[in-house]
């Protein structure tokens, strides 16, 4: 079977370990593949962070080509890479150098024919990593998935430990309105490159989605912030990697938020996973199964094609099933459900 979307994966290094997997991917019918150059500014495990280690050009222009080549030669299709902007989005003056480092890789991933990016807007509250409150919770069988809780993130702020991963909540002093400013003023920057090079360059909503409060640092990508962004740039180079499960996690209509972007022509790539809870219902949520969920992932495909979306559908946050320490089971499991759910929509008559 074709699929009419693409269902694809991250290839999380590069090494020669990770060519072990691509004959796995091609057997459970991934063509398209996504990759990292490594964080740009990212955390080493139980770093506090406030300092990372930026990567030079040169190194992510080596990590670059070889993905790319090595992508190429097992015929699968390279669609995408990410970096962050941190400092400056923070408006530190390493912020300079780490646009040109940005400008560059853009370049660079027009040359190789890479048609999206990633662009993380981590310095506000760091990323996903930088807020507390996760925790694995089981399900049926005994499998393992993240769950969040707005409680047990108050709780570990309210500690204010300076040495913690989350310690950027009280040393950090940008407001919302000037982190709002840098994105604008890196973005007008980026956004010119990217329409040279025919590359798409893709926001992601807030992970987790948290109501703004005395103890967070407020989110910058929700729905009324990101279209004051499309009105300050607009370009249809510049869009979203819509992520479902955190869309539906806020508590909104899930399908009046794909109408809404995807009218728009805004829905460059999807993350699809399913969840259980919202934060507004119950101050809580947890990612479970595709098919476990409160949304129904069927429905959900026919309001994206309903929009028009021809994109990729990434199932991200993978499961933590017994002895699956490679992660192939639960990448083969929601590659095999979501092939079914596109066979099913195309015997409907979508295509």
């Amino acid at each position: 079977m074709v699929c009419f979307l693409k269902i694809t994966t991250n290839l999380n290094n590069f090494s020669e370990n990770v060519a072990e997997d691509i004959p796995f991917l091609q057997q459970i019918g991934i063509d398209t593949v996504s990759f990292s150059l490594r964080p740009m500014f990212g955390p080493r495990e139980g770093q506090v962070l406030e300092s990372p280690r930026p990567y030079e050009l040169d190194e992510l222009m080596n990590n670059l080509n070889a993905a790319v080549k090595m992508i190429r030669q097992a015929s699968l299709k390279a669609n995408e890479f990410s970096f962050d902007i941190t400092n400056a989005l923070l408006g530190k003056a390493e912020g300079n150098k780490e646009l040109d480092i940005a400008k560059a890789l853009i370049k660079a991933a027009g040359d190789a024919a890479v048609s999206q990016i990633w662009v993380r807007p981590l310095g506000i509250r760091q990323g996903p990593g930088g807020v507390p409150g996760r925790y694995n919770r089981a399900h049926r069988g005994g499998y393992l998935m993240s769950a969040f809780s707005v409680k047990l993130m108050k709780e570990e702020l309210s500690k204010r430990d300076l040495t913690s991963r989350w310690s950027h909540h009280f040393t950090n002093n940008i407001t919302i309105e000037g982190y709002f400013d840098n994105l604008v003023k890196a973005l007008q920057k980026l956004v010119p490159i990217a329409e040279d090079a025919d590359v798409k360059l893709m926001l992601h909503t807030d992970d987790p989605p948290v109501p703004d409060s005395d103890n967070l640092l407020p989110g910058i990508m929700n729905p009324v912030l990101i279209n004051r962004i499309f009105e300050a740039i607009p370009s249809k180079n510049l869009g979203l990697l819509f992520c479902v499960g955190t869309r539906y996690e806020t508590g909104v209509d899930i399908y009046d938020q794909i109408r809404l972007f995807g009218n728009m022509g805004k829905i460059f790539a999807v993350h699809f996973r399913n969840v259980r809870g919202t934060l507004p219902s119950a101050g809580e949520y947890e990612e479970v199964m595709l098919d476990e969920g409160d949304m129904d992932m069927f429905e959900i495909l026919k309001a994206l094609k309903a929009t028009g979306y021809d994109g990729t559908l990434s199932p991200d946050h993978p499961t933590i099933f017994i002895g699956d320490d490679k992660r192939r089971a639960t990448l083969a499991w929601n590659v095999g459900y979501i092939r079914a759910l596109l066979q099913a929509l195309k015997s409907e008559g979508y295509d």
